[in-house]
């Protein structure tokens, strides 16, 4: 007997495919955060202003990382979504 709660074979792959695609969407951004920071304390160590260059970097970041974030997760669908639309019109 077949329970109605678990989901079939196909419904889990679509779950894993879409947690996977959105956790590499946090793991870009938390990069980005990760490596402007990183490369704002170097720059910063250098000419003496780290910690003030450090949070900049973070920043500059955590914005390009953001930016990626809104660039796939809601430009990109209306892109392919007006293209559909247009090509059945």
């Amino acid at each position: 007997m077949k329970r109605s709660g678990n989901p079939s074979g196909d419904q889990g792959k679509d779950v894993v495919h879409a947690s996977s695609q959105y956790m590499g969407h946090g793991m870009a951004l938390a990069a980005s955060v990760a490596l402007f920071g990183w490369i704002g304390s170097e720059i910063g160590e250098r000419v003496g202003f780290e910690s003030l260059l450090t949070l900049l970097g973070i920043f500059l970041g955590g914005a390009a990382g953001f930016y990626n974030l809104y660039v796939q997760l809601v430009v990109r669908p209306r892109q392919e979504q007006d293209r559909e639309e247009s090509e059945t019109d």
